[in-house]
């Protein structure tokens, strides 16, 4: 193999090679949510509460706030890394009118950097327990329904699958979240008191339902009082990232009180929180989805298909060449033209027939003999001339006696 089809064959082994390593090492290690995670949501929207200072005050009438406007800030990021796992702060802080903070949440999930379900939480590490998602949806989600924690409750419930649509110019999966039951949430609960004087929650009750009388008579005083959380959550969900590009969110926290007849009934709103994405933050999240999957087409179609056409044609290139090389070089089974160093000397011209037997006169005027001719006339001219010399030598002979 020539030297230039062994480079050639090298550097397309080495295209494809990478072409495969891209594709099936690089995306899926870079493809999770990375060690420095940090995003923020803002919503807006109203929400309904229960004044504590205005309860202690005696002011039952005003101890209702409702549809107050308030600002959310939703802030997720990551704090530990182990392996596969993530640990993410979940912080919601909610603003009122003149930015006085509401209430202020954080939670910290311990969960998988691809699927965003729950992992064990890393030793040395505080994260709060949970089965299902909690901070966002899996990286590559599904049209299928997904085990939700709802933290509330602390119970799992389904992310039920609506359909697919279009929000803020990106392709969704819209998902649904519906839930009530006995508020869990030990944080929440120790912020609540577990009764009230008959007479507050029987005025508080006739402020939040004044078309609906709660009889409390003959039940104990104070009051013993259960909680109900209830969500109803709709989340947009990009088709090719899993960022949620918009959302919708009710959640609400009720008192309830056994009435005379033994029946437990909603008795006043302790709170009631709806908010939405705001514009701004819809149109961002939105540009951050499609910048994460042209990235991630970039890294896993383009530039795996294009080391691999490249690996292709420099492997069509180097074996084009070498059979070149080949169909070039001689076989030396086969036998070729001779040239004139392989033909050897020439062979000497025929004798003329013309010419045969003929020779050339001499200056005597006599014809001498063709040393070609018959051997037997040779032979008769060679006794003539021996016949010749000897009588001229007798005859000088005889002259000297003289």
């Amino acid at each position: 193999m020539r030297k230039t089809s062994w480079y050639l064959g090298a550097a397309a082994t080495l295209l494809v090679t990478a072409s495969a390593v891209t594709r099936f090492a690089v995306l899926p290690a870079v493809h999770q949510v990375p060690d420095d995670a940090d995003f923020t949501m803002h919503f807006a929207g109203g929400m309904t509460m229960l004044d504590a200072r205005a309860l202690q005050a005696g002011n039952l009438p005003g101890a209702i706030v409702r549809d107050l406007p308030v600002k959310v800030d939703r802030h997720v990021h990551a704090v530990h890394t182990s392996g596969s796992t993530i640990v993410l702060s979940d912080r919601t802080v909610v603003s009122g009118p003149q930015k006085q903070t509401l209430t202020d949440v954080d939670n910290r999930w311990a969960v998988d950097r691809r699927t965003l379900l729950e992992r064990s939480v890393p030793k040395g590490v505080r994260a709060n327990p949970h089965k299902g998602l909690t901070a966002g949806f899996p990286l590559e989600p599904k049209k299928k329904n997904y085990p939700f924690w709802d933290s509330p409750t602390q119970t799992t419930v389904p992310a039920t699958y609506m359909r697919t649509e279009q929000r803020a110019g990106r392709e969704t999966y819209v998902f649904s979240i519906r839930t009530s039951g006995p508020l869990a949430d030990p944080d929440t609960l120790r912020s609540l008191p577990p009764a009230m004087p008959k007479a507050a929650v029987q005025g508080l009750a006739g402020v939040a339902f004044p078309n609906r009388p709660v009889d409390l008579t003959g039940g104990a005083d104070p009051t013993p009082l259960a909680y109900t959380a209830t969500t109803d959550l709709t989340g947009w969900v990009d088709s090719e990232t899993g960022t949620t590009v918009d959302l919708e969110s009710t959640q609400s926290v009720t008192a309830t009180a056994v009435t005379a007849n033994g029946t437990p009934t909603e008795v006043f709103p302790v709170v009631q929180l709806k908010m939405t994405t705001t514009p701004a933050s819809r149109a961002e999240l939105a540009e951050t989805a499609a910048d994460g999957a042209q990235a991630l087409w970039l890294l896993g179609v383009v530039g795996p298909l294009v080391a691999l056409l490249l690996g292709l044609a420099l492997l069509g290139l180097a074996g084009y060449l070498e059979f070149r090389a080949r169909r070039a070089q001689p076989d030396p089974t086969v036998p070729g033209p001779r040239t004139e160093a392989d033909a050897g000397p020439a062979p000497e011209p025929s004798p003329d027939p013309a010419t045969v037997g003929a020779a050339p006169e001499t200056a005597a005027g006599t014809t001498e003999s063709n040393t070609t001719a018959d051997p037997d006339t040779a032979s008769s001219a060679s006794a003539a001339g021996a016949d010749s010399d000897a009588e001229t030598n007798h005859r000088t002979n005889n002259a000297s006696t003289t």
